[in-house]
């Protein structure tokens, strides 16, 4: 059980600028709700004071993101009825201290659970957005002095998680009593890629993404999928289990002969791996169609790039579709050149046309359902036969130091109602990697089977 003992609101240390930041298109169909993420610590030395060097280090990086230290509005600019904008007013981000009867041990491996959500902060969302803290942080003494968690819940309106990682890399800096680089300051602007162009009436692309998913055959909708139940689970490839992957992917390279091609990434082999493994546990028919979607860091693929501290949401939905028996019966290096080309696709001409795309919806809400979803009825279920992943092995989060060491965990901290998978770093930097899986309880088990057996 988590008791809240505080609540501080935490403004800037010094005066910042005033009125209204202009979201991107990108931003707006981003979810008004909050991205929830912990770091657990297990700090070597006494952890005394870890409020007030948190509380005093937040209130100096809120004068570099100091759009953090506002709240969301409704734009009331003519033509842009709908809108969300951000009010600059500095009404301050939410630091809680709270302290619970449980011991670090009785979280277990502190994959995403009902357990593990009680340490990242609760979001009233029936209070009206424009009072709702965009950040809201939860620091939890566990039991016996043994360490603590820091939960965070930074809105997703706000920045991608390559922005939230440079925001909690740079409080992490200052925590430690360091000063931040020219370099690490962010770069608040989204009007860089307020674009310009007359939007197409016809999209240049085919852009599967944005289309309705695979349905299981023989099935008129998703209902009876929705009703199944989803659990997660942290599942370790080590050093030697993504090089096998990788070396299994690249295989097909050689095989077909394609000199000159760039062996695939860590990410375009785990994630055929997943694909692969995720479509062999749910033993569908070998006709059946599944699409995998993700997301592509489009920092530099604009034209020209954007300043890699680009701090908002500079993400770009893609997908790859493939049946269910080619996935499972071809090589691994057949379904990761398949994740490539759909990332490959993600250049200026395909971001600006899937813009054109959003632009297109008469409402945003439609447009934030068609690429995030939620859990409601009217929303796009991305689950079974279909897939989703996101890579975080990019971002430092597993290297954010406040003072009292590396954590010993990061992670996603809630369940999601859909099947997808979240890839990230293990703690321990020996270039092992952690898979959060989020599947279907039903297919859990068989997933796990070829997981391992496969690689």
């Amino acid at each position: 059980m988590v008791t809240i003992k505080s609540s501080y609101t935490v403004i800037p240390e010094e005066p910042t600028p005033q009125g209204r930041l202009w979201l991107s298109d990108k931003d707006q169909v981003a979810t008004q709700h909050h991205t929830p993420s912990i770091y657990i610590y297990k700090p070597k030395q006494n952890q005394e004071n870890v409020i007030e060097i948190l509380k005093n280090s937040l209130s100096k990086i809120l004068v570099h993101y100091y759009p953090i230290a506002g709240r969301l509005c409704y734009s009331d600019k003519e033509g842009d009825s709908g809108r969300v904008e951000v009010n600059l007013n500095a009404k301050g981000a939410i630091l809680l201290e709270a302290e619970t009867t449980k011991t670090i041990h009785d979280y277990g491996d502190f994959s995403p659970s009902d357990s593990t959500k009680e340490l990242i902060p609760i979001i009233d969302y029936n209070q009206p957005f424009q009072e709702m803290p965009l950040l809201v942080v939860q620091v939890t003494s566990f039991k016996n002095n043994q360490g603590f968690a820091i939960g965070v819940a930074l809105s997703h309106s706000l920045t991608d998680g390559i922005g939230a990682g440079g925001f909690i890399t740079s409080w992490a800096k200052i925590a430690r009593g360091e000063t931040l680089e020219p370099n690490e300051l962010p770069f608040l602007d989204r009007t860089i890629i307020k674009f310009s162009h007359t939007p197409s009436k016809v999209p240049r692309f085919e852009h599967l993404e944005l289309k309705p998913l695979p349905l299981i055959i023989g099935r008129k909708d998703t209902s009876e999928e929705r009703k199944k139940k989803t659990t997660a689970t942290l599942l370790k490839l080590s050093p030697e289990h993504v090089e096998k992957l990788k070396k299994k992917a690249n295989d097909f390279l050689s095989m077909k002969k394609k000199e000159g091609s760039r062996p695939f990434s860590k990410f375009e082999a785990i994630g055929a791996h997943l694909w692969r493994c995720a479509s062999k546990a749910r033993e569908l028919e070998d006709d059946q169609e599944s699409v995998v979607r993700f997301h592509a860091d489009i920092r530099k693929r604009m034209i020209p790039p954007l300043p890699q501290n680009f701090f908002g949401n500079a993400l770009a939905l893609t997908a790859t579709k493939g049946y269910i028996g080619e996935i499972t019966s071809k090589p691994l290096g057949y379904v990761a050149q398949k994740i490539r080309e759909a990332s490959e696709l993600v250049k200026d001409d395909f971001i600006k046309s899937q813009i054109d795309v959003i632009r297109s919806f008469r409402k945003v809400e439609d447009a934030t359902n068609l690429f995030l979803g939620d859990e409601t009825e009217k929303a796009p279920y991305f689950g079974n036969p279909n897939f989703q992943v996101a890579s975080w092995t990019g971002m430092p989060f597993h290297e954010v130091d406040f003072g009292w060491g590396k954590p010993i965990h990061f992670g996603y901290a809630g369940v999601s109602p859909h099947d997808r998978a979240y890839i990230t770093l293990s703690p321990d930097g020996d270039g092992s990697v952690i898979v959060s899986l989020h599947f279907q309880i039903a297919h859990l088990e068989l997933f796990k089977k070829f997981f391992y057996e496969d690689i």
